[in-house]
């Protein structure tokens, strides 16, 4: 559902995007909030969570003593994550934006950015994401960004493949990798309810470490730590997620 300028981002986090890609379970939710306690200032700092969804890490965050603004373009997330809030009677300030239009200056302590929820657009724009995120982060200000990596997608790699939905409904996947321009297209198919058929494609741009080290350096984010994934573990070729964290630069924020 791309708009007049081809960003398959618009309109495509609804309720079919939650059929393909339901939101993690608690168990995995809590691993990433303790790796973010464990990789960002202590409450009561002041967080910016990057794409929010549902806020299932805001809302955590929160919970911990966290000042914390959560940012998503889709307003049916940010209504759950509100719902989520308020059962929990905890203050998160919510608000609707891209992340491409991000205008803080100096706010934040942290930036927390999980599940492959950056790389949406092409290099240039994802490259514009990091240097916003640098400007809003305070001196020494860290950002824990966790992606897929590239590395090990290649890996393992199939063209076409299925998968099935929680009802029981089979879902014909296709993926094609441009290896050059490090492109990812994926095309899912399956019937609805009503037998007509539903069709959603995205398009995601996969790095590998070395380029994700040379784009936040750009930025004025130094990295200084890698991982393989919120449970710590070192960050290998073979790691299936790559979990970074970067501090800010002074010396080269806006450069």
């Amino acid at each position: 559902m791309a708009d007049e300028h081809g960003d398959w981002t618009v309109g495509y986090f609804d309720e079919l995007y939650l059929q393909l890609f339901p939101f993690p379970e608690a168990a995995q939710t809590d691993e990433e909030v303790e790796a973010v306690v464990e990789l960002l200032p202590s409450p009561p700092a002041r967080i910016l969570d990057l794409a929010c969804g549902q806020g299932r890490h805001a809302v955590r965050l929160a919970q911990r003593g966290y000042d914390v603004v959560g940012i998503d373009t889709s307003l049916k997330f940010l209504r759950d994550a509100r719902r989520a809030a308020d059962e929990l009677g905890v203050a998160i300030d919510l608000v609707e934006s891209d992340m491409r239009e991000i205008v803080y200056d100096r706010e934040f302590d942290g930036v927390v950015s999980f599940f492959t929820a950056w790389g949406y657009h092409d290099d240039a724009e994802n490259q514009n994401v990091l240097e916003r995120i640098a400007r809003s982060l305070r001196d020494g200000g860290r950002l824990v960004l966790d992606i897929i990596h590239r590395d090990w997608l290649m890996s393992v790699y199939q063209p076409k493949d299925w998968l099935t939905l929680r009802d029981g409904t089979d879902v014909v996947v296709d993926r094609q990798f441009d290896a050059v321009r490090g492109v990812n297209v994926v095309t899912h198919r399956w019937p609805g309810p009503d037998g007509k058929p539903n069709e959603r494609q995205h398009r995601l741009r996969i790095y590998t470490a070395t380029e994700i080290d040379r784009m936040l350096r750009r930025a004025g984010l130094r990295p200084t730590a890698w991982y393989g994934g919120p449970s710590l573990e070192p960050f290998k070729h073979t790691s299936r997620r790559l979990l970074v964290v970067a501090e800010r630069s002074e010396a080269r924020v806006g450069q």
